[in-house]
C-alpha cells in the first residue's frame, strides 16, 4: 500500500480521536455545569427564607449561622442578595447590603481580592461593587488593580470603586478607564453613570472632577466624545459653558468630528441659546457628521438665516447632510414643493424620498 494512504489513515484516526475527545469534553462540561447549577439552586432555596425573615424582623447572626463555609454557598448567597438589591430600595436596600458584610462572606472575598489569579480578583471586584466601600485595605487594593494589564480587571476594579462616597476615589477610577482604547462604549457609559452619585451636594464636585478627565491629552477622541454624551444624559448643567468654550475654540485635542458632534448635541440638550452663533459656524465644516449635528440643533430655532443655509445644503455632496437639511426645512414648515423645486432634477427623486421618510417618521412619532 502506498505510504500516502497510510498517512491519510493515520491523520483520519487522529482527527477522529480529537473529535471524540472534544465530544466527551463537552458532555463532561455540561454535566458539571448542570450539577453546579443544581447546587446553587439548592443553596438559594435554603438561604432565601432566612434572608426574607431577616428583612422582616430577624437578626443577621441567624443568617450567618446558616453558612457552612462552602465557596459555592458564598457565591449563591451573594447572588441572592444582589438579585434582591435590584428589586428593593430605601431601608430594605441598606439592610440587605449589611448581609454582604457578614464575616465569612467578607473574609472569603477579601482573600479572592488578594489572590494572584485574575479570575478570582474579578469575582472579588464584582462582589465589592455591591457594597459600601469603607475599608481602606480594600480600596487600596482596588486602586492597585487600576494599573493592571488585564482590561477586565481594570474595569471591574473601577466599577467597585464607584461605591465610594469620595469623589476623588471615583474620579481616579474613571480616569484610569477613560484612557483605555479597547473598552466598549456600553461599558464606559455604564461606569460613567455609576460615577454619578445622584446626590445634589456632589454634583458640582463631580462636574469639576470631570473636567480633569476631559482635559487629559491621553484620552482617545471617541472616549472624550462618549463622556460628553454622558454629561448631557446625566445633566451636569454646571459644565454647559465649559463645553461651549471648547466648541468655540476646540484646539487640536478636541478638533475631531465625533467630539465636535457631541459638543454640538450637548448645547442642544442643555437648550443653551448662547451657543447658536457658534453652532452656525459648523454648517461649513468639512465633516458631514459635524454638519448634520449642527443642522439638527439649529432646526429647533427656525431662523430665516438658517433656513437659507439649509436650502444650500440640499446640494451637499453627502446624502446624510442632504437628508438632515430636508428634515430641518420640513420641521420649519417649508413647503415640500419648494424644497423639491430648489434642487436640480438629477437629485429631485432622492429629495422626494427624504420627504417621504420624514412624513413616515412624523406619523410614527405621533
Amino acid at each position: 500500500m502506498d505510504i500516502s494512504i497510510y498517512l491519510l489513515i493515520i491523520v483520519s484516526l487522529i482527527l477522529l480521536g480529537l473529535t471524540l475527545l472534544l465530544f466527551l469534553s463537552s458532555i463532561i462540561v455540561r454535566i458539571r455545569h448542570s450539577r453546579w447549577s443544581k447546587k446553587v439552586d439548592q443553596y438559594k432555596k435554603k438561604m432565601m427564607p432566612h434572608v426574607i425573615h431577616y428583612l422582616e424582623e430577624g437578626d443577621e447572626k441567624e443568617v450567618e449561622a446558616q453558612l457552612s463555609g462552602s465557596k459555592l454557598e458564598y457565591y449563591a448567597f451573594v447572588k441572592i442578595v444582589t438579585e434582591m438589591l435590584s428589586q428593593v430600595e430605601g431601608n430594605d436596600s441598606d439592610k440587605l447590603k449589611e448581609l454582604l458584610f457578614l464575616d465569612p462572606i467578607f473574609d472569603h472575598y477579601f482573600k479572592l481580592l488578594n489572590s494572584k489569579d485574575n479570575v478570582d480578583r474579578v469575582k472579588a471586584c464584582n462582589y465589592y461593587s455591591n457594597t459600601r466601600l469603607v475599608n481602606y485595605k480594600v480600596i487600596n487594593k482596588l486602586k492597585d488593580y487600576l494599573n493592571s494589564g488585564n482590561l477586565m480587571l481594570v474595569f471591574s476594579a473601577a466599577s467597585a470603586l464607584m461605591g465610594s462616597e469620595d469623589v476623588k476615589i471615583r474620579i481616579q477610577a474613571l480616569h484610569s478607564v477613560s484612557k483605555q482604547k479597547k473598552i466598549s462604549d456600553m461599558a464606559l457609559l455604564e461606569l460613567f453613570h455609576k460615577f454619578h452619585s445622584g446626590e445634589d451636594d456632589q454634583n458640582e464636585l463631580e462636574a469639576e472632577a470631570l473636567k480633569s478627565i476631559l482635559e487629559n491629552p491621553d484620552i482617545p477622541p471617541e472616549n472624550r466624545a462618549l463622556f460628553i454624551s454622558g454629561i448631557t444624559e446625566i445633566g451636569y448643567y454646571a459644565l454647559v459653558n465649559y463645553l461651549l468654550d471648547r466648541l468655540k475654540d476646540p484646539g487640536s485635542e478636541w478638533d475631531h468630528p465625533e467630539i465636535l458632534h457631541a459638543l454640538i448635541k450637548a448645547q442642544g440638550e442643555f437648550n443653551n441659546t448662547n451657543s447658536v452663533d457658534t453652532i452656525r459656524r459648523y454648517l461649513k465644516h468639512d465633516s458631514p457628521t459635524v454638519i448634520v449635528g449642527a443642522i439638527e440643533e439649529l432646526s429647533d430655532y427656525g431662523s430665516d438665516e438658517d433656513t437659507h443655509e439649509f436650502y444650500s445644503l440640499l446640494l451637499h455632496t453627502n446624502n446624510k447632510v442632504r437628508k438632515a437639511a430636508v428634515f430641518a426645512l420640513l420641521k420649519n414648515n417649508e413647503l415640500e414643493s419648494d424644497i423639491v423645486a430648489s434642487v436640480p432634477e438629477a437629485i429631485q427623486k432622492e429629495i422626494s424620498k427624504f420627504i417621504m421618510i420624514y412624513k413616515h417618521e412624523s406619523r410614527q412619532n405621533g
